[in-house]
């Protein structure tokens, strides 16, 4: 070969500006069912765990998704990651009342108030309230 042929492989640094948002919790999404937007407020009981003498909280959740395994809601105060928590759904017309039971598995800050992620117990049927 004539000449003397060289390749500079050395890589090039890009400088970011710096970002006053966080960044997403996780960089892929792990759901595997499909969220549904939900709306309305419902009632929880929370504790840390299932020790009935546990200080249990009620709260007020504003709903935002829910899908087969989880809930996405916001709180006015910030809930324990992985306390128990049970949702009371009241009837609505003909429609029964029922509860859902989950775990606490996400909780972050937004906008003065906390975004919740509640993964739903396996049994993810309603328990009827009637």
């Amino acid at each position: 070969m004539t000449g003397d042929h060289t390749v500079d492989n050395q890589s090039t640094l890009r400088l970011v500006k710096p970002s006053t948002e966080e960044p997403d919790s996780y960089l892929f999404d792990r759901r595997r069912d499909e969220r549904r937007r939900a709306s309305g407020k419902v009632t929880a009981v929370s504790a840390i765990n299932d020790d009935p003498d546990t200080n249990k909280r009620i709260r007020s959740l504003e709903l935002f998704n829910t899908s087969d395994t989880g809930v996405g809601a916001m709180s006015h105060e910030p809930i324990e990651m992985g306390s128990r928590i049970v949702m009371f759904f009241p009837p609505h017309g003909n429609e029964k009342g029922f509860d859902l039971v989950g775990q606490v598995v996400r909780c972050e800050s937004k906008h003065n108030q906390y975004e919740i992620g509640i993964k739903l117990k396996a049994m993810a049927k309603p328990i009827s309230a009637a």
